[in-house]
Protein backbone atom coordinates (compact mmCIF):
# COMPACT_ATOMS: atom_id res chain seq x y z
CA UNK A 1 0.00 0.00 0.00
CA UNK A 2 1.24 3.42 -0.69
CA UNK A 3 2.01 5.71 2.29
CA UNK A 4 -0.16 8.23 3.45
CA UNK A 5 1.19 11.39 4.91
CA UNK A 6 -0.98 13.55 6.57
CA UNK A 7 -0.25 16.93 8.43
CA UNK A 8 -1.77 17.50 12.08
CA UNK A 9 -0.48 20.75 13.14
CA UNK A 10 2.57 22.88 13.55
CA UNK A 11 4.46 24.13 17.20
CA UNK A 12 7.10 26.63 16.79
CA UNK A 13 9.95 24.79 14.66
CA UNK A 14 8.58 21.79 14.88
CA UNK A 15 6.02 20.19 12.96
CA UNK A 16 4.13 16.70 13.49
CA UNK A 17 2.01 14.03 11.05
CA UNK A 18 0.88 10.76 11.37
CA UNK A 19 2.35 8.13 8.52
CA UNK A 20 1.15 5.07 7.74
CA UNK A 21 3.36 2.60 6.18
CA UNK A 22 3.20 0.11 3.48
CA UNK A 23 1.90 -2.70 6.41
CA UNK A 24 -0.35 -0.70 7.75
CA UNK A 25 1.49 0.51 10.76
CA UNK A 26 1.10 4.10 12.23
CA UNK A 27 3.41 5.84 13.20
CA UNK A 28 3.34 9.70 14.50
CA UNK A 29 6.60 11.65 13.49
CA UNK A 30 7.78 14.86 14.54
CA UNK A 31 10.13 17.12 13.20
CA UNK A 32 12.40 19.60 15.04
CA UNK A 33 14.30 22.06 12.57
CA UNK A 34 17.60 24.28 13.74
CA UNK A 35 16.77 27.50 14.67
CA UNK A 36 19.55 29.41 12.54
CA UNK A 37 20.48 26.95 9.97
CA UNK A 38 20.92 28.44 6.64
CA UNK A 39 20.59 25.26 4.90
CA UNK A 40 19.59 21.87 6.30
CA UNK A 41 22.03 20.17 3.90
CA UNK A 42 24.57 21.56 6.49
CA UNK A 43 23.23 20.17 9.79
CA UNK A 44 23.60 16.64 11.23
CA UNK A 45 19.84 14.68 12.30
CA UNK A 46 18.97 12.67 15.05
CA UNK A 47 16.08 10.01 14.85
CA UNK A 48 14.59 9.17 17.92
CA UNK A 49 13.12 6.27 18.86
CA UNK A 50 9.99 6.27 21.57
CA UNK A 51 9.65 9.81 20.27
CA UNK A 52 6.38 10.06 22.57
CA UNK A 53 8.93 9.72 25.27
CA UNK A 54 11.87 11.71 24.42
CA UNK A 55 11.25 14.18 21.64
CA UNK A 56 10.30 17.05 23.33
CA UNK A 57 12.86 16.55 26.46
CA UNK A 58 15.54 16.11 23.45
CA UNK A 59 14.55 18.92 21.69
CA UNK A 60 15.14 21.19 24.58
CA UNK A 61 18.30 19.89 25.92
CA UNK A 62 19.79 20.39 22.41
CA UNK A 63 18.21 24.28 21.71
CA UNK A 64 19.05 25.06 25.68
CA UNK A 65 23.24 23.79 25.37
CA UNK A 66 23.35 24.78 21.51
CA UNK A 67 23.47 28.35 22.26
CA UNK A 68 26.52 27.93 23.53
CA UNK A 69 27.52 24.88 21.62
CA UNK A 70 31.76 26.48 22.38
CA UNK A 71 30.99 25.27 26.07
CA UNK A 72 28.70 22.70 26.18
CA UNK A 73 30.11 20.83 22.73
CA UNK A 74 26.21 20.60 21.79
CA UNK A 75 25.52 21.56 18.07
CA UNK A 76 22.46 22.38 16.64
CA UNK A 77 20.13 19.61 14.98
CA UNK A 78 17.39 18.44 13.18
CA UNK A 79 15.55 15.99 15.26
CA UNK A 80 12.77 13.23 14.27
CA UNK A 81 10.88 11.88 16.73
CA UNK A 82 9.29 8.06 15.57
CA UNK A 83 5.89 7.43 17.84
CA UNK A 84 2.64 6.30 18.31
CA UNK A 85 0.63 9.08 18.91
CA UNK A 86 -1.09 7.35 21.92
CA UNK A 87 -2.10 8.70 25.78
CA UNK A 88 1.16 7.01 26.66
CA UNK A 89 5.07 7.78 26.22
CA UNK A 90 5.64 3.93 25.41
CA UNK A 91 3.10 1.91 22.88
CA UNK A 92 3.24 -1.60 23.11
CA UNK A 93 3.81 -1.62 19.53
CA UNK A 94 7.21 -0.82 19.63
CA UNK A 95 7.58 -4.45 21.13
CA UNK A 96 6.88 -5.41 17.56
CA UNK A 97 8.62 -2.86 15.80
CA UNK A 98 12.29 -3.17 17.92
CA UNK A 99 12.69 -6.57 18.17
CA UNK A 100 14.61 -9.28 15.55
CA UNK A 101 12.79 -11.85 13.99
CA UNK A 102 13.72 -15.53 15.33
CA UNK A 103 12.41 -18.82 14.34
CA UNK A 104 12.13 -19.95 18.12
CA UNK A 105 11.31 -17.12 21.01
CA UNK A 106 12.67 -17.76 24.99
CA UNK A 107 11.55 -14.96 27.40
CA UNK A 108 10.93 -14.69 31.01
CA UNK A 109 7.83 -14.03 32.54
CA UNK A 110 6.53 -10.05 32.05
CA UNK A 111 6.64 -8.83 36.14
CA UNK A 112 3.00 -8.33 35.49
CA UNK A 113 1.99 -11.76 34.41
CA UNK A 114 0.99 -10.82 31.31
CA UNK A 115 1.71 -12.13 28.04
CA UNK A 116 4.17 -10.45 25.97
CA UNK A 117 2.92 -8.98 22.91
CA UNK A 118 3.98 -9.56 19.67
CA UNK A 119 7.47 -9.30 18.44
CA UNK A 120 9.62 -9.88 15.82
CA UNK A 121 8.88 -6.98 13.40
CA UNK A 122 12.80 -5.05 13.23
CA UNK A 123 13.16 -5.67 9.43
CA UNK A 124 10.02 -4.30 8.35
CA UNK A 125 10.32 -0.95 10.82
CA UNK A 126 13.85 -0.51 9.34
CA UNK A 127 12.56 -1.37 6.08
CA UNK A 128 9.96 1.68 7.07
CA UNK A 129 12.85 4.15 7.76
CA UNK A 130 14.73 3.91 5.26
CA UNK A 131 12.16 3.23 2.54
CA UNK A 132 9.71 5.06 3.43
CA UNK A 133 10.36 8.04 6.09
CA UNK A 134 13.47 8.85 4.90
CA UNK A 135 12.66 9.31 1.38
CA UNK A 136 9.93 11.48 2.60
CA UNK A 137 11.92 13.69 4.88
CA UNK A 138 14.23 14.23 2.58
CA UNK A 139 12.47 15.90 0.24
CA UNK A 140 10.72 17.65 2.26
CA UNK A 141 13.82 19.00 4.42
CA UNK A 142 16.77 17.96 1.99
CA UNK A 143 18.06 16.77 5.48
CA UNK A 144 22.06 15.46 4.63
CA UNK A 145 22.69 12.17 4.47
CA UNK A 146 25.70 11.51 5.71
CA UNK A 147 25.17 13.34 9.35
CA UNK A 148 22.66 10.84 10.23
CA UNK A 149 21.92 9.76 13.96
CA UNK A 150 19.51 7.43 15.96
CA UNK A 151 18.87 7.09 20.00
CA UNK A 152 17.10 4.13 21.24
CA UNK A 153 16.35 3.08 24.74
CA UNK A 154 15.76 -0.64 26.33
CA UNK A 155 14.48 -2.17 22.79
CA UNK A 156 14.76 1.06 21.74
CA UNK A 157 18.43 0.06 22.26
CA UNK A 158 18.30 -3.52 20.56
CA UNK A 159 17.18 -2.00 17.56
CA UNK A 160 19.87 0.49 17.62
CA UNK A 161 22.21 -2.27 17.90
CA UNK A 162 20.40 -4.49 15.31
CA UNK A 163 20.40 -1.53 12.63
CA UNK A 164 23.89 -1.14 13.09
CA UNK A 165 24.49 -4.89 12.37
CA UNK A 166 22.31 -5.82 9.85
CA UNK A 167 22.60 -2.12 7.82
CA UNK A 168 25.51 0.06 9.15
CA UNK A 169 25.48 2.29 6.89
CA UNK A 170 21.65 3.37 7.50
CA UNK A 171 23.43 5.85 10.09
CA UNK A 172 26.88 6.90 10.64
CA UNK A 173 25.99 7.45 14.38
CA UNK A 174 25.03 5.15 16.95
CA UNK A 175 23.10 6.07 20.46
CA UNK A 176 22.28 2.80 22.49
CA UNK A 177 20.70 3.26 25.69
CA UNK A 178 20.13 0.22 28.20
CA UNK A 179 20.05 -1.69 25.25
CA UNK A 180 18.00 -4.91 26.00
CA UNK A 181 20.77 -7.48 24.63
CA UNK A 182 18.93 -9.81 27.13
CA UNK A 183 16.15 -10.20 24.75
CA UNK A 184 15.30 -13.87 23.33
CA UNK A 185 18.62 -15.58 24.85
CA UNK A 186 20.87 -12.67 23.68
CA UNK A 187 20.49 -13.16 19.96
CA UNK A 188 21.81 -9.80 18.99
CA UNK A 189 25.42 -11.13 20.09
CA UNK A 190 25.01 -13.30 16.72
CA UNK A 191 24.78 -10.31 14.09
CA UNK A 192 28.10 -9.09 15.63
CA UNK A 193 30.04 -10.58 13.36
CA UNK A 194 28.54 -8.86 10.57
CA UNK A 195 30.42 -6.18 11.14
CA UNK A 196 33.74 -8.36 10.37
CA UNK A 197 32.69 -8.66 6.72
CA UNK A 198 31.66 -5.02 6.14
CA UNK A 199 34.21 -2.62 4.49
CA UNK A 200 37.04 -1.43 6.88
CA UNK A 201 36.14 1.94 5.57
CA UNK A 202 32.41 1.68 6.57
CA UNK A 203 33.29 0.33 9.98
CA UNK A 204 35.60 3.68 10.55
CA UNK A 205 32.50 5.93 9.34
CA UNK A 206 30.72 4.59 12.42
CA UNK A 207 30.52 5.80 16.14
CA UNK A 208 28.23 4.13 18.76
CA UNK A 209 27.88 4.89 22.48
CA UNK A 210 26.75 3.12 24.65
CA UNK A 211 25.52 3.62 28.51
CA UNK A 212 23.73 1.74 31.58
CA UNK A 213 23.25 2.98 35.36
CA UNK A 214 24.87 0.87 38.08
CA UNK A 215 21.60 1.22 39.30
CA UNK A 216 19.62 -1.04 36.95
CA UNK A 217 19.50 -4.58 36.90
CA UNK A 218 23.05 -6.00 36.39
CA UNK A 219 22.94 -7.79 33.81
CA UNK A 220 21.62 -4.98 31.89
CA UNK A 221 25.08 -3.12 32.73
CA UNK A 222 27.17 -6.35 32.32
CA UNK A 223 25.90 -7.07 28.71
CA UNK A 224 26.60 -3.63 27.84
CA UNK A 225 29.98 -3.76 28.27
CA UNK A 226 30.63 -7.56 26.60
CA UNK A 227 28.97 -5.71 23.81
CA UNK A 228 31.18 -2.90 23.84
CA UNK A 229 33.78 -4.75 24.01
CA UNK A 230 32.78 -7.56 21.14
CA UNK A 231 32.20 -4.22 19.29
CA UNK A 232 35.65 -2.72 19.96
CA UNK A 233 37.67 -6.32 18.73
CA UNK A 234 35.60 -5.91 15.98
CA UNK A 235 37.45 -2.29 14.85
CA UNK A 236 34.58 -0.33 15.15
CA UNK A 237 34.87 3.12 17.59
CA UNK A 238 32.60 2.45 20.64
CA UNK A 239 32.34 4.11 24.10
CA UNK A 240 30.59 2.79 27.01
CA UNK A 241 29.73 4.89 29.84
CA UNK A 242 28.23 3.38 33.77
CA UNK A 243 25.46 6.04 34.82
CA UNK A 244 26.71 6.19 38.45
CA UNK A 245 23.91 5.89 40.21
CA UNK A 246 21.27 5.78 37.77
CA UNK A 247 18.18 3.34 37.10
CA UNK A 248 16.59 2.45 33.88
CA UNK A 249 14.85 5.79 33.54
CA UNK A 250 16.89 7.90 34.74
CA UNK A 251 19.57 6.94 32.47
CA UNK A 252 18.30 8.77 29.63
CA UNK A 253 18.68 12.28 30.64
CA UNK A 254 21.42 12.07 32.70
CA UNK A 255 23.74 10.40 30.05
CA UNK A 256 22.02 12.39 26.73
CA UNK A 257 24.60 14.93 26.90
CA UNK A 258 27.60 13.46 26.92
CA UNK A 259 26.60 10.79 24.38
CA UNK A 260 25.75 14.09 22.06
CA UNK A 261 29.31 15.07 22.80
CA UNK A 262 30.94 12.31 21.94
CA UNK A 263 28.72 11.82 18.37
CA UNK A 264 29.11 14.71 17.64
CA UNK A 265 32.28 15.40 18.17
CA UNK A 266 34.70 15.35 14.79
Amino acid sequence: MKVTLHKDFIFGKAEQWTMTSKDERVYQITVSLPKHARHLSDVPVLYVLDGDAYFTMFREMIQLQSRRSDKTGIKDMAIVGIGYGADRSFHSNRVYDFTPPSHSLSLPIKPDGSPWPDSGGADKFLAFIEEELKPELEACYSFNKHQQMIFGHSLGGLFTLYTLFRKPTAFQRYFACSPSIWWNEKMIVEHVTQLMFEREDVRQNIKLFMAAGTEEKPFLLNDAKEMRNLLTDAGMETLFVEGQGENHASIVPSIFSTGMRYLQAE
